[in-house]
């Protein structure tokens, strides 16, 4: 077995000694399973519709678990028989499941005793529990979990901690996931009204306000204008299609009950999962030639799956999924040199949200081990990981190799970029696909007239809008770069006297492409000047006698505070240099 870190087998400790607490209060209690967790641990109770611990006991746990702590409780490890686990247990009738399940794997069984009390457990833990900081973990909330996550089990209650080697480790986390709280998307949304959600419109589908979709838009347009420099060309497809298109790609069988059905006059439909299979109709839709290579499509659309309830929330996982989707269709000598292009196309894009270098590259492949999952021949994907290996080699990404998270029909690099809270996310893609054109049946004629299949790259350069606007709303804190701001100026006169003014350099402003906005409303210049702040806005002019007179502004800046006063003209100029 693979040797555990100390705060691994501290967090897995500790998830025993809360099952101890637990029982001490609760003795109808019946345990459920005990994990380690990203940030500490949790364990799985079965109160049988008793009493139960709600969060105001979370503190009487934990002063619990510090004094069982105190009591330098060791961990010690035995081997038992199936018959031996099952009759120390056979009043718990969650272990008795996974000590069957643990006899199927043919896997040992063991049990670890601190104390009076035992757990079935694979291991991993201190020596004595005077290596847990009494002061290094705490009880964070309680939630409903069903049993090995699946609806149709019991409902348990899920008892969540965090657990650090010392106190000084727990404090930087706690004060990490302040400022997340403090950045958190559902929240900003709502400040900078940028989206809503409605009952009546349904879970997992957000409505973007005007000041939101100006920021899709304004990312819309910047990626399509580098897109377009590489020779990608704008598409357009229905939101539905019949269930046979994706029987054919294999999505049918991937998604199952995600999908979405229409009924119609026509028969069912699918709202599109995604749209790979609509661009190659439209590739398939007349002849090809090498000539005509590569054929390169892009299309920001919505697509739909039907998320399970728990697994939404905010925009990072909604039903109405908009994509930036591109597939290009290429000869396989081609792929290599395209890959790049996209990969240059990557670096433009994401170096404008001040990201590209705060990154690393997975090279994402199949799992050995379960290959019924994906979908192809052998061959085609070992080609396609090659290929894949080389741009990473000669490009220097030193993309590392990631089983099992390939997509269905090939390999891809995948690029995780690092938030300014230091949490990763997979944003970007290449995927390298044979498989689809050859169910689908795409051909090309070669330069020795023969026909040929030719070879799919989907890629995605900012994913899902949804899920991208999620994680910039929270690594800016709404405070966005100066070209993606909904609103770039605000104009902010100090009395009635200089509205006619103010409104003059509003519209100057307009007319130089900048978005602006005048505040006028009758509260005070002080007050006004914190909504200006609170909405994030980089700049606000502020109007009064000395710049009526002198035909200038004062300038202040949402962070770097006064900047100073200047003539229009120059301000102007210093927005072009940052970035208008």
């Amino acid at each position: 077995m693979e040797e555990k870190s100390l705060l691994y087998k501290i967090r897995h400790s500790l998830a025993h000694v809360l099952a101890m607490a637990v029982l001490k209060h609760y003795p109808h209690a019946k345990l459920a399973i005990g994990p380690v967790t990203e940030n500490g641990f949790y364990y799985d109770f079965d109160f049988g519709g008793k009493e139960s611990p709600k969060d105001e006991d979370l503190a009487m746990l934990e002063d619990e678990m510090r004094s069982l702590i105190k009591k330098n409780l060791s961990f010690k490890k035995k081997e038992v028989s199936k018959k031996e686990a099952e009759e120390y247990f056979k009043e718990a009738p969650y272990k008795v499941e996974l000590i069957k399940e643990i006899i199927e794997n043919g896997e040992e069984i063991t049990l670890y005793t601190s104390g009076s009390f035992t757990d079935l457990c694979r291991g991993g833990h201190v020596e004595s529990t005077d290596e847990i900081a009494p002061d290094g973990f705490g009880l964070v909330s309680i939630a409903g979990a069903y049993w090995r996550a699946d609806e149709n089990n019991a409902m348990l209650t899920r008892i969540y901690g965090i657990a650090f080697k010392n106190k000084e480790e727990l404090l930087e986390f706690k004060a990490h996931e302040e400022e997340a709280k403090k950045r958190d998307h559902r929240k900003l949304g709502r400040e900078l009204d940028l989206f809503v959600f409605s009952e009546l419109v349904g879970s997992g589908l957000p409505l973007f306000t005007p000041k939101g979709t100006l920021l899709r838009t304004l990312l819309q347009e910047k990626l399509s204008t580098i897109s377009k420099k590489y020779g990608m060309q704008s598409v357009t497809i229905p939101h539905i299609a019949k269930r046979e298109l994706y029987e054919l790609s294999g999505h049918a069988d991937k998604f199952g009950d995600e999908l979405l059905k229409v009924v119609s006059h026509y028969g069912e439909f699918v709202m599109k999962p995604v749209n790979c299979p609509h661009h190659i109709q439209i590739y398939a839709s007349k002849p090809r030639s090498y000539k005509d290579l590569p054929v390169r499509y892009m299309e920001s659309t919505m697509q739909y799956r039907d998320e399970k309830p728990g697994e939404i929330g905010g925009l990072t996982r909604v039903r109405s999924i908009t994509v930036d989707d591109g597939h290009i269709f290429l000869e396989p000598s081609s792929v290599k040199e395209e890959a790049k292009r996209i990969v240059q196309t990557i670096d433009e894009f994401y170096s404008e949200l001040g990201l590209y270098g705060n990154h690393w590259v997975s090279l994402s492949v199949r799992d050995q081990n379960k290959k019924d999952n994906y979908v192809g021949v052998d061959a085609d994907w070992e080609h396609a990981e090659a290929m894949l290996e080389e741009v990473s080699q000669e490009l220097n990404l030193n993309a590392q190799r990631i089983e099992g998270e390939a997509a269905i029909y090939g390999p891809k690099l995948d690029f995780i970029f690092k938030d300014s809270l230091g949490r990763e996310w997979q944003l970007a893609t290449i995927q390298i696909d044979f498989t689809l054109p050859k169910r689908f049946n795409i051909l090309y004629t070669d330069r020795k007239g023969e026909k040929k299949t030719p070879v799919i790259i989907h890629r995605a350069i900012l994913g899902s809008y949804e899920r991208a606007l999620a994680i910039l709303i929270e690594h800016f804190a709404g405070a966005f770069p100066l070209w993606l701001s909904p609103v770039q100026v605000v104009v902010l006169p100090i009395s009635e006297v200089h509205k006619e003014y103010a409104e003059r350099i509003g519209s100057s402003l307009t007319r130089e492409g900048v978005r602006v906005e005048l505040f006028n409303e009758n509260e005070t210049l002080g007050k006004r000047i914190r909504e200006a702040k609170m909405g994030k806005i980089p700049y606000f002019l502020v109007i009064g006698d000395d710049e009526l007179a002198k035909n200038e502004v004062t300038v202040e800046h949402r962070e770097r505070g006064k900047v100073g006063k200047m003539s229009l003209s120059l301000f102007v100029e210093k927005l072009t240099e940052e970035g208008l």
